[in-house]
């Protein structure tokens, strides 16, 4: 072997033997975690389901008499106050009706008028035995006659008034007009449908549908707490919208139905809600929070601390001692990023929910106490 290749070998011998000396290949740093205490917190039995927003009221606005729209008087859009004049149907034809009602009336009070002093003279006459009994049943039926023409002329003048009044159309309640279906000048009647559409916003309605196993449950529940003397159990109800906000008013449950749904297995439920600032909308979707019964405390931990496996659910608990152990627990309700313990956990104990895939139980770790935040996870 030549002289340099041996000297070569000789010294990665010697510095592999070298560098060996005192290592320990076991030594590893202990892996960073993020943890949280477990903290008491005032839970609900609160459910979520998607809800639709409806008016209290709506109503169609129709025509009831005919001819060509004189005057719209609303903006399209705009909040409208009871008894408001939105619509004008021509007048003029049906102030000429009035006026002719009101002559034949006259005209049928006066022959009335005339009938009955003549049916006075005839009766005074028969009473002296100067006319016969067929004359005094004549004047007779002629006064009833003339009486009942006055009723008649009395109900033309009361349609002709009604006729002119159904010209001017008023908002029957405080509301918001929708879009009109006509514009001035168009000719509208009975058969037109409707001219416009008004809705009440304050307050107003929310519907959603509620799994009939749900609704059993509280019927039982409500039953044993009439049976026991207890105040009924409240529920209210919050709305989440789209973006995540919450709207600030509380509804009351105010409606379920009488009937479950055959396709569905669901009834559908309500609550009105305060609107005076008219945020919500008919026709507008939310999710609707429903809290049954009063809040109460509980203990919580972030819902990525839980873990499960085959023996159930578990959370890794870091000790005074640095070492993350593994803890079964038994959990409850959930309750936004939090999870209730029913069972395993004590106050103030840390749970990992942050780098949880990075511990060994049994194995020490490097903790950072952070309040969670809705969106993390356990994964990292």
């Amino acid at each position: 072997m030549p002289a340099n290749v041996a000297l070569v070998l000789f010294s990665v011998l010697i510095g592999v033997g070298c560098g060996g000396e005192g290592a320990d290949p076991g030594a590893q740093a202990a892996p960073a975690v993020t943890v949280s205490p477990v903290v008491e917190r005032r839970l609900s039995d609160e459910r979520e389901r998607v809800g639709q927003i409806r008016a209290i009221q709506e109503v169609t606005l129709r025509a009831r008499v005919s001819g060509f729209l004189q005057e719209r008087r609303f903006t399209e859009g705009a909040d409208v106050a009871e008894g408001e004049v939105l619509f004008v149907i021509e007048q003029a034809p049906y102030q000429a009706k009035l006026l002719q009602a009101e002559a034949e009336l006259a005209r049928a009070k006066s022959e009335l008028q005339e009938l009955e002093l003549e049916l006075r003279r005839t009766r005074t006459l028969h009473e002296r035995q100067v006319t016969s009994d067929a004359a005094l049943d004549a004047a007779t039926t002629a006064a009833g006659a003339a009486a009942a023409d006055v009723l008649a002329a009395e109900a033309r003048l009361k349609q002709a008034q009604l006729d002119l009044d159904y010209t001017t159309i008023r908002a029957p309640m405080a509301s918001r007009v929708g879009r009109s279906a006509y514009d001035v000048g168009d000719f509208v009647g009975p058969e037109s449908g409707s001219l416009a559409t008004l809705l009440s916003l304050d307050p107003i309605h929310v519907y959603w549908e509620v799994p009939e196993q749900t609704l059993l449950d509280f019927r039982r529940a409500s039953a044993a707490r009439r049976r026991d003397g207890d105040e009924p159990i409240r529920v209210t109800a919050r709305l989440r919208f789209g973006d995540g906000s919450l709207y600030e008013e509380v509804g009351s449950w105010d409606f379920v139905d009488n009937r479950v749904d055959a396709n569905t297995g669901t009834q559908t439920a309500r609550a009105v809600f305060p609107n005076s600032e008219t945020i919500l909308i008919p026709g507008q979707y939310a999710t609707v929070l429903v809290q049954v019964g009063e809040p109460r405390k509980a203990l919580v931990v972030p819902q990525a601390a839980v873990q499960e496996d085959q023996g159930g659910r578990f959370v890794l608990v870091v000790g005074s001692d640095g070492i993350a152990q593994m803890r079964r627990v038994t959990m409850g309700a959930r309750d936004g990023i939090y999870w209730e313990v029913s069972q395993g956990l004590a106050a103030g104990e840390l749970v990992v929910y942050q780098g949880i895939q990075k511990v060994r139980p049994g194995a020490p770790v490097s903790a950072k106490q952070v309040e969670p935040e809705a969106g993390l996870g356990g994964a990292s």
